[in-house]
């Protein structure tokens, strides 16, 4: 069986491949630790900075994936955003995006996830996730309908006007042109 299929039979989660792009023992471990302090007790649930990441990661999955087509550059712009916005290894944001892939699956709206980030990040913050969603939208060189739809709709969650969210996708393209 390959990791991609055991990934998939583990989790029931068809996007679990996310697994094989990292070294098997070095999730394990990871998943394990987490484990380790769930069961000891040292994560309080419901109520630590993981529901806002899983939030933010949810939110990028979700970007990277609503025009129906799973781009390897927004892939990899959102690997790098989760790896920059929380200063994690390639491991943990393996795992992080499996259980955020579980919570978009699971989800009938975006207010779980727009609702735990207001209650984690100032408006700074949020900002800096709203421009974190254009950089996902522009990654592959096109913006969707539905891409931007989401974007609105979350920056609107988020307490951003439509002129604000049209603000960020400004600044991002302009930084992409730079680079």
């Amino acid at each position: 069986m390959t990791t991609q299929a055991a990934a998939t039979t583990l989790t029931g989660n068809p996007f679990a491949h996310t697994l094989c792009l990292v070294g098997d023992r070095e999730v394990i471990l990871v998943l394990f630790e987490k484990l380790k302090r769930l069961l000891e007790a040292e994560e309080v649930i419901g109520g630590d900075d993981s529901d806002a990441r899983q939030a933010v990661a949810a939110l990028l999955i979700h970007a990277s994936r609503i025009d129906d087509h799973i781009d390897p550059a927004e892939v990899a712009a959102r690997d790098r955003l989760l790896k920059e916005k929380f200063d994690v290894s390639e491991a943990e944001i393996a795992v992080l995006v499996m259980e955020a892939e579980n919570a978009v699956a699971e989800a009938a709206d975006l207010y779980r996830f727009t609702r735990a980030i207001k209650d984690s990040y100032d408006r700074k913050h949020r900002g800096r996730i709203i421009e974190m969603l254009w950089e996902i939208v522009l990654a592959d060189g096109t913006i969707d309908p539905h891409e931007a739809n989401l974007v609105w709709r979350v920056s609107g969650l988020l307490g951003f006007t439509t002129r604000e969210n049209g603000d960020f996708r400004r600044a991002v393209q302009n930084r992409l042109t730079e680079d």
